[in-house]
């Protein structure tokens, strides 16, 4: 009440008048927020941010060795392994919270981690998106050139697999969230079927 609060935001330290340094402090824990979710409109930003990185990091790399920056072919193969993963996540998550399904496998904890993964997810593949985005942009100016024409395939292809890694990133967020009112009915299911 009208205390001096002082600490990070899970935790808060106030002072309550004791003049011994050790017992001038208490720990109180600060109320509890609710995470947001990730908007669409956040994302399409992120990618519209990344896409003059991605064009200006190729115009440095053209002037500096007269070539476009190479794009790994294993890049599209990797992004699309990632979508795979938060795919399988979601399903996970999905029969855990939906169907009820309380096993050994899922519990709170690893769910909290899935929406962590998610929300990074989601904003990693939209900044790779408008990277290789802007990459693209910039290859199309050499499509008479085999490297160019590949170069922009290549990047054409990232964009797209990006693209997919975001919407698993989105789609396993959505996934995460426990419907209204069945708070109370998980948490007394989950603590019988363990």
């Amino acid at each position: 009440v009208g205390l001096p609060t002082f600490g990070p935001a899970w935790a808060r330290v106030a002072c309550v008048g004791s003049t011994t340094p050790r017992s001038s402090f208490r720990f109180e824990l600060a109320p509890p927020t609710s995470m947001r979710p990730t908007r669409v409109s956040t994302l399409v930003w992120t990618g519209l941010a990344a896409v003059p990185v991605g064009w200006s990091f190729g115009r440095v790399v053209d002037a500096v060795s007269d070539a476009l920056p190479p794009v790994p072919w294993i890049l599209p193969l990797l992004l699309a392994f990632l979508a795979a993963v938060l795919f399988l996540g979601t399903r996970a998550v999905r029969g855990w919270i939906e169907e009820r399904r309380f096993d050994g496998r899922m519990d709170a904890l690893r769910v909290a981690r899935m929406l962590a993964l998610a929300k990074a997810g989601a904003v990693f593949g939209a900044a790779v998106a408008g990277a290789y985005l802007g990459l693209g942009v910039l290859a199309l100016d050499s499509l008479s050139v085999p490297a160019g024409r590949n170069r922009a395939i290549l990047s054409g292809l990232v964009v797209v697999a990006a693209l997919v890694v975001a919407a698993a990133g989105i789609r396993l967020e959505r996934a995460c969230q426990v419907p209204p009112g069945d708070e109370e009915s998980a948490d007394s299911e989950g603590s019988l079927g363990t």
